[in-house]
């Protein structure tokens, strides 16, 4: 467990996180990024595990077995890696994604290919791997491997000819900067670029219902103005005794203005997107002209919630053969006690990750926010290592990660449901009638033309939009809890099976 955080000044941390120096740690990595990337992940293995915290807990070596576990994303024999996506800001999914590695030896292709079951290729004159999960491998030097997915193989030879062709573009200036903060020597970065993505008649109307605004004295025009102008957000680590994180969220005007809503506007707008971490309810906020920040202690669970923006790569490491002709090591490793300890971690692993699925208890309005990742963790379970594995509880995973993709559909569908029946909403008017005189008799009096005129009413239009957004996000809520009390009777039944199969504690 992180002992409790030693604090230091705002100051002193954003200096060692967020000042960009000269140095180009990354660069042998990042110049080989495809073009049009808006997320990427860099993470300097061998600083990580040999800071303060990394030796006290062993991190090196825990690493291979976090990774078999599918808790680490970074396979254990990098030392520098760097994951780049484009990633569909609306279902936070990647439309493609890809990874480099700098490893401490020269991996075998062909041995890659054997591990998982794949087939070997000859790309743009490169050896290529094609593994199952739809990722092809490709070794750029000795010891610097990427890997992509899906495994197109036009997208495969155009992203290497255009490295080797010197064509690639580089990344986007927000990604850039993002870089230099890494190769200030902060372990891990990770950067969404967010240039242009939002627009100002989009979110105007969507700021009359945040919570975070009631009864606040802010310019909601401008406000809508100044958030369209974001350029992306950033999140720092630092390791010491602790780890530290620091988030930036970087805007093209000042934001002062904002003052102390700056805080819960934003934890408000992250968990709409399913983005949210537990831990940023306790950090400590700061408004430095156009950055926002909040800083504070950072779990590992947060911060693989994080880094599973992008899909965790394959590992390159050749699987380590049994020793053979010792009766002592036979009988250790005999078929029982190989099904028992490759279960037993399965197990673990896969409610380990259901649990990292799960929002504070005192948060549970946000729930329904979490399905965001629920087709993200499904995948990460597929991708367990199954050998030796007992077929009762593969059945248990398949249909954990089943279900999950399920409730993500659910969700998804409700957020369609809600931006249809948003837009269906008709036009709210106020209606006054008026009477005019037209003439005059000499019977009756004067004569008069009665009639009626209807000015529009925004405010009770942007009320009805509302109601019907929140019944769409009560019924996305609703889904998210149901799929996780399910699995939560799943993974007890299975628990019991095995306990009572094999005579251990899962």
């Amino acid at each position: 467990m992180i002992r409790p955080l030693l604090w230091v000044s705002l100051a002193v941390l954003f200096s060692s996180i967020f000042t960009p120096v000269s140095q180009a740690q990354f660069r042998e990595l990042t110049k080989r990024i495809p073009d049009g990337a808006n997320t990427i992940i860099f993470i300097d293995v061998n600083k990580l595990q040999n800071s303060p915290l990394g030796k006290s807990e062993n991190w090196r070596a825990k690493q291979e077995k976090a990774f078999d576990a599918g808790l680490e994303m970074v396979p254990p024999q990098a030392l520098e890696f760097v994951a780049a996506a484009k990633l569909d800001l609306a279902t936070k999914r990647p439309d493609w994604q890809v990874g480099l590695m700098k490893l401490a030896y020269d991996p075998s292709i062909a041995k890659v290919a054997v591990r998982y079951q794949g087939t070997t290729d000859k790309i743009a004159n490169r050896s290529v791997a094609v593994i199952p999960g739809d990722i092809y491998v490709v070794k750029f030097l000795e010891n610097i491997v990427g890997y992509g997915m899906p495994a197109n193989r036009q997208d495969a030879a155009q992203w290497i000819n255009r490295y080797y062709d010197n064509s690639l573009r580089g990344l986007s200036p927000y990604l850039a900067e993002a870089q230099t903060f890494a190769d200030n020597g902060s372990p891990i970065i990770v950067a969404l670029d967010l240039t242009h993505a939002l627009s100002t008649s989009l979110l105007r109307p969507r700021l009359d219902e945040l919570q975070s605004l009631k009864g606040k004295d802010i310019d909601l025009d401008k406000l809508a103005e100044a958030l369209a102008g974001i350029r992306g957000i950033s999140l720092g680590v630092t390791v010491g005794q602790d780890m530290v994180g620091a988030v930036k969220v970087d805007f093209s005007s000042d934001m002062s203005f904002l003052g102390d809503t700056a805080k819960p506007l934003l934890l408000e707008a992250l968990g709409r997107q399913g983005m949210m971490i537990d831990e940023l309810h306790d950090w400590t906020p700061a408004i430095h002209g156009k950055t926002i920040q909040l800083t504070g202690k950072l779990y590992p669970s947060g911060l693989r919630r994080i880094l599973s923006l992008v899909e965790t790569p394959p590992s390159l490491q050749e699987s380590v053969m049994k020793s053979q002709g010792d009766p002592q090591s036979a009988e250790a490793e005999s078929e029982k006690d190989l099904t028992i300890a490759a279960s037993k971690l399965y197990y673990k692993s896969v409610v380990s990750l259901l649990d990292e699925l799960r929002s504070d208890k005192k948060n549970r309005t946000t729930l329904g926010q979490i399905s965001v990742w629920f087709d993200k963790y499904a995948r990460r379970i597929d991708r367990l290592p199954i050998a030796n594995v007992d077929p009762e509880l593969l059945a248990y995973g398949k249909y954990v990660s089943d279900t999950l993709r399920g409730g993500s559909t659910d969700v998804t569908d409700a957020a369609a449901r809600k931006r249809i029946r948003s837009q269906e909403v008709p036009e709210q008017y106020d209606i006054s009638t008026y009477s005019a005189p037209i003439g005059v008799t000499n019977w009756s009096g004067g004569y008069s033309w009665n009639g009626w005129e209807a000015t529009p009413d925004w405010q009770r239009t942007a009320k009805l939009q509302s109601q019907v957004r929140t019944e769409e996000n009560i019924k996305g809520a609703r889904s998210a809890n149901q799929v996780m009390s399910e699995l939560d009777g799943a993974s007890a039944d299975i628990r019991r099976k095995m306990t009572q199969k094999y005579g251990v504690e899962f």
